[in-house]
């Protein structure tokens, strides 16, 4: 914005009042269009990070629900191996079968970084941005969970070769070992079962894309 001086030089307190009122006006008008432009790049803004989160959270929404489906299965088998564990320990015969196996639920966040590192959420209904932060912290924790999982799982995967060996040469503590992983992974399989239903919850309390 530039402000100039008058053409010629001014004779009358009136003449002076007309030149200060001409530059306030021309400057309030600057500066409201200025506050204009800025409301309306903001609104774009805002608009494009809502539109991007909701197409984010709609995939996330979609693996979650796999994941509600599929963890109770993960449990059975989960079960079945403890149970077996349990009865190695005693030194009793198993000829069943166990199976375990990990499954990665990846709900991505970038959608949400962007419109935190852009200056959208700033703008955003506190409200709104509560439940946003809600559900991404909560989706943060999932798959921190996850990898707890993977750890007690990890434990597991001697457990195949201790079945190819005569159960009774085999040191009970070992089987234990496998029946403490389990369980342990058992855990963080219900756990993640809970955090399923919530965050389903959550989603629904978010904006429509």
């Amino acid at each position: 914005m530039e402000i100039h001086h008058p053409d010629g030089p001014i004779h009358s307190k009136k003449a002076f009042v007309v030149h200060m009122l001409t530059v306030v006006l021309g400057i309030l008008i600057a500066l409201g269009l200025e506050a204009i432009v800025q409301w309306a790049h903001h609104r774009v803004l805002v608009r494009e990070a809502r539109t991007n989160i909701a197409a984010e959270i709609e995939k996330n929404k979609a693996t979650v629900e796999k994941a509600g489906a599929t963890i109770p299965r993960t449990e059975e088998e989960l079960k079945a191996i403890i149970a077996a564990m349990q009865q190695l320990e005693e030194g009793r015969e198993f000829g069943g079968e166990l199976r375990f196996g990990f499954t990665n639920y990846s709900l991505p966040s970038t959608a949400w970084k962007t419109a935190a590192s852009s200056g959208a959420v700033t703008y955003m209904d506190y409200d709104e941005l509560t439940r946003y932060t809600a559900v991404y912290d909560l989706q943060q924790d999932f798959l921190n969970r996850q990898h707890e999982e993977f750890r007690a799982l990890t434990e597991l995967s001697r457990l195949p070769g201790l079945l190819d060996q005569d159960a009774k040469k085999v040191p009970a503590d070992q089987f234990r070992q496998m029946e403490d992983a389990a369980t342990r992974a058992l855990f963080v399989e219900t756990t993640l079962q809970e955090m399923a239903k919530v965050l389903a919850r959550q989603y629904k309390e978010l904006p429509a894309k």
